[in-house]
């Protein structure tokens, strides 16, 4: 039986959707994975239509998203209803809204998909009834029924290898449809290899998905697995090969720095010879110490991402439930710039309307005095459908539902507050920690020069721009700008000299590559 696995978010690693297919083609299924990325609000009429002839011959139809592409999930699935196929909506939109999913779906999966679509697959195939299978939401007369909870997968080693075969793949973009691999530059940040060897999180952070999904999974196995050291490198190893232009590996594991010192000796001896590539990760600051800094850095770390979010202890601990203090923070930061070779990456999250002026005061200070020199990425934030945060709005009537959520903002996308009434809310203030976006120096962080900054936090000077908001539009706008501009100069460098790491450090790249001769 042929099966077509759809995505509707702007991400051609979709690596929860590779993983289906990859189990569905161990078990003797044939797939078809088609992306419909796409900045609009809706598709055009002919993206559906060839979506519809991909899908023609296929006996089950999966579709998959975030929140972002949710609308134009229920599009597509409603221009594919008349074929009478089954459609089984699943990813992490449907996981948190499961009831929303299923008035449009025959079904919406709840949790890891892995055993469902199996299962769903072999039912299918043998035209038998599937309405029993656990994890499925669905309607029955008009009235929702909610099957119970498998167990989450505890071995993750016996998961096989995402699905990068690229046999049947298509990419339908900007009215063009192509099959992949010959177009892999137009679909793939080709320069890095994205992978994850872990599931879960183990922080509960109300802003993210995962306070949810810990209490949707609560009785049903530990939330937070990972790979073996020896089963991470062996996939690593594969996806190498499968992308032999990449530079570099882009490992998103919620954590990478979570897992044992004795772990991250294995991983410093084994993934410079068995792999023998640079990588980047993501670590929170309770988890980043010397050792295991040293230890990364031998296995081949060039870039770290960590979460700041706010410099406000009351925001940290009583709006995002993230119990990370600045002086842990603060101890983070110090040991990462002690290793001049790695280039930090800090997250802050904006337009947060739970803040008020002090608490951003306090995030603005707190910047200013980290030590070395990093980059700030701001976040702008989102209310996800079925997070936490999301929940708090809609009860503190902030909003109103899913519609004013901000659920369709790209929030790394820039500052974008329009048409959302609930991020006006201390703009000035958040307008410049969003100028502090790009690499921090001596002299600046961002665009803001760092002696300007006590003068721009003036009770004066807010109040000013309180009265006078156009003057904090013309600043996010010119900021949008430049950050636009830098990205498109970014991919020229990168074009012309073949390594994304040398956008941070011309000179020192230029010159390691006349030493090595």
């Amino acid at each position: 039986m042929h099966i077509s696995l759809i995505y509707t978010d702007r991400d051609p690693w979709a690596l929860g959707m590779r993983g289906l297919s990859s189990i569905l083609k161990e078990r003797g299924y044939h797939t078809r994975l088609i992306f419909m990325g796409s900045d609009g609000a809706k598709y055009p009429r002919g993206t559906l239509e060839r979506a519809r002839g991909l899908v023609k011959d296929s006996g089950l139809i999966g579709v998959s998203c975030l929140s972002r592409g949710s609308e134009k999930a229920k599009q597509v699935i409603q221009y594919l209803k008349p074929l009478q196929k089954p459609i089984i909506w699943g990813g992490l939109h449907a996981t948190l809204n499961p009831d929303e999913c299923a008035q449009y779906a025959d079904m919406a999966c709840v949790g890891e998909g892995e055993d469902v679509i199996v299962e769903l697959a072999s039912r299918v195939s043998e035209h038998r009834r599937w309405n029993d299978i656990s994890n499925l939401v669905y309607k029955n007369n008009g009235s929702l029924v909610r099957n119970p909870l498998r167990p989450l997968i505890a071995d993750l080693d016996q998961l096989p290898l995402v699905d990068f075969t690229c046999e049947d793949e298509f990419h339908l973009q900007d009215g063009k449809t192509f099959l992949r691999p010959s177009h892999l530059a137009e679909v793939t940040e080709s320069y890095e290899i994205v992978f994850n060897g872990s599931r879960g999180c183990g922080f509960h952070c109300t802003y993210c998905c995962n306070a949810k999904l810990k209490q949707i999974y609560s009785k049903v196995g530990r939330y937070v697995r990972k790979m073996s050291i020896s089963r991470y490198i062996e996939y690593t190893k594969k996806l190498k090969q499968h992308f032999p232009q990449a530079k570099y590996f882009y490992l998103i594991d919620e954590d990478f720095l979570a897992r044992s010192v004795d772990e991250l000796k294995e991983f410093s001896e084994r993934f410079p010879k068995e792999v023998g590539m640079p990588f980047e990760c993501c670590g929170s600051p309770l988890q980043i110490s010397d050792e295991k800094m040293d230890l990364l850095v031998k296995a081949g770390l060039w870039r770290i991402r960590m979460g700041i979010e706010s410099g406000s202890e009351r925001t940290k601990r009583e709006i995002y439930k993230r119990p990370m203090s600045n002086a842990a923070v603060r101890r983070a930061v110090e040991v990462i710039s002690r290793h001049a070779q790695v280039i930090p990456y800090y997250f802050l999250l904006i337009t947060n309307p739970y803040e008020e002026e002090e608490d951003l005061l306090e995030t603005l200070r707190v910047m200013s005095s980290l030590p070395g020199s990093f980059f700030v990425q701001a976040f702008n934030l989102v209310f996800f459908p079925g997070s936490a945060l999301y929940q708090r709005a809609l009860n503190d009537g902030l909003i109103t539902g899913k519609e004013d959520s901000g659920y369709e903002l790209d929030f790394r996308g820039g500052l974008r507050y329009k048409g959302h009434s609930w991020k006006y809310k201390n703009l000035y203030l958040n307008a410049l920690l969003f100028m502090m976006e790009g690499k921090s120096t001596r002299l600046r962080i961002g665009s803001l020069p760092r002696f300007m900054i006590p003068i721009l936090t003036s009770p004066n000077v807010i109040n000013f721009n309180k009265r006078f908001l156009i003057i904090t539009k013309l600043m996010i706008e010119s900021k949008v700008l430049t950050l636009s501009l830098r990205s498109k100069g970014a991919s020229v460098l990168r074009y012309l000299i073949g390594d994304p790491r040398a956008i941070y450090n011309i000179r020192d790249f230029i010159e390691g590559r006349l030493l090595r001769g």
